[in-house]
């Protein structure tokens, strides 16, 4: 049964997406546009000034675990808000930039800023909010990911153009206080048992209000303290199955998206051609992440896995043939969807498998392992290409990988209830 009037989980989603509208588009998919006015203006080397982003994403891997941890300890309200005025105080102090080491520092800062209004708190939230509808509102959610690419990047460049790079990120700053910070204060609850309300709307019975206790006692009974210790969770194979995947399908996933460009026009292509791919795969990526999101409440997870990372190795694996523009858009089309649909399935797996009591933190540490998985994939392409001359084994390697991450799902088995006294590595059987 449903209660009446509008759910204000709905709100989370409409606030997950707000956050992560800026957190993708003001964080980095804007960076690109600033390489040029920061080498006109102090005439810095790309690969230095690129050397930011590396920072950026390196620290966001290695914050992850910790950001999980502060988001069950604290709540997430004031652990979202606190990070929140961190990203705009970032965002402002590069705007002073006058040296390449204040600008690692400042772009140091802006990374542990933005892990915390990130995808690891807004999942956790979305996760005590949802439970049958879990994966459409996380899939919802982080449609904002995309949005904030499409919207704020074009933003970002007419502030370059009519003022300066130092004016856009002042604007993005005020925006992340102006926006972020009354957002996470406002609106953000880290459960519906602080509003006395159940996951999904539904309405309370009898047998919800035990004599003594508060609907909003039982609701935490209910939900957050059903799951996997965090450390009793490293003990299972189930865990290292499912971060095999995750380290896996995201490593392929980068090798292939960072290299689709020259991938797509040596294979004689036009430039036009590759940009337009680059474009449009971003674009299935918005789809796959609202796709995936619903299938995963109408099919076993393993099976959505499976779809998922099959449809990225099926592209990978047509890439090897390309001869024409019609296998490119068949290429971006199966690639894409499947890209999206990563960034849903990983918390829609942890809380499959180890439910909620350590969310953020289980996360978090998959999160990191992803983190590295990515930032090697484009690495590894570099280096395969270096060596034959071509990105044929390359190819293989991570269309490869991918069947890998599906066999992995598979091997982790069915998800279990935690009991101490049989929280061992038998767990995943």
């Amino acid at each position: 049964m449903k209660r009446p009037g509008l759910f204000y989980g709905i709100w989370m989603v409409l606030a997950g997406f707000v956050l992560l509208f800026l957190y993708a588009g003001a964080g980095f998919y804007s960076f690109s546009i600033f390489i040029k006015p920061f080498e006109e203006t102090f005439g810095w080397s790309r690969a230095a000034i690129s050397f930011a982003m590396s920072i950026y994403l390196m620290l966001h891997g290695v914050c992850a675990p910790l950001v999980g941890y502060l988001t069950e300890k604290y709540g997430p309200k004031r652990v979202m808000a606190g990070f929140a005025v961190v990203t705009g105080a970032a965002f402002i102090l590069v705007s002073f930039t006058n040296s390449l080491l204040y600008f690692y520092l400042s772009y140091a800062l802006l990374s542990i800023g933005t892990v915390g209004i990130g995808w690891i708190p807004i999942s956790s939230i979305l996760a005590r909010w949802f439970i049958r509808r879990r994966g459409t509102a996380i899939g919802v959610t982080m449609v904002g990911i995309s949005a904030g690419g499409f919207f704020i990047s074009p933003l970002v460049g007419a502030l370059n153009t009519a003022f300066s790079w130092r004016v856009s990120y002042l604007v993005m700053g005020l925006m992340v206080w102006l926006i972020a910070v009354p957002v996470t204060l406002l609106v953000v609850k880290g459960s519906p048992a602080e509003m006395g309300l159940r996951p999904d709307g539904d309405a309370w019975d009898e047998t919800d209000e035990p004599e003594g206790r508060s609907s909003g006692e039982v609701s935490v009974k209910l939900v957050e303290e059903e799951g996997w210790p965090f450390r009793a969770a490293l003990k299972t194979r189930t865990f290292w199955w499912v971060a095999a995947a995750f380290f896996l399908a995201p490593m392929a996933q980068m090798g292939i998206l960072q290299h689709q460009v020259p991938l797509v026009t040596e294979a004689g292509l036009s430039p036009a051609v590759a940009a337009t791919a680059m474009g449009i795969t971003a674009g299935m990526g918005g789809l796959g992440k609202l796709s995936f999101g619903r299938i995963s409440e109408s099919l076993d997870f393993k099976y959505v896995a499976a779809l998922c990372f099959g449809l990225q190795s099926l592209a990978v694996f047509l890439l090897l043939f390309i001869e024409s523009v019609t296998l490119v858009w068949v290429y971006v089309l199966l690639f894409g969807f499947g890209m999206g649909g990563v960034v849903v399935l990983l918390p829609l797996a942890v809380g499959h498998y180890f439910g909620l009591v350590a969310f953020g933190t289980i996360m978090g540490t998959i999160t990191l392992m992803q983190s590295i998985g990515s930032a090697g994939g484009a690495v590894i392409s570099g280096l395969i290409y270096d060596h034959f001359g071509n990105y044929t084994y390359a190819m293989i390697l991570f269309g490869s990988m991918n069947l890998a991450a599906i066999a992995a799902t598979f091997v982790a088995g069915r998800p279990r209830r935690y009991r101490a006294a049989e929280a061992d590595f038998t767990a995943g059987r």
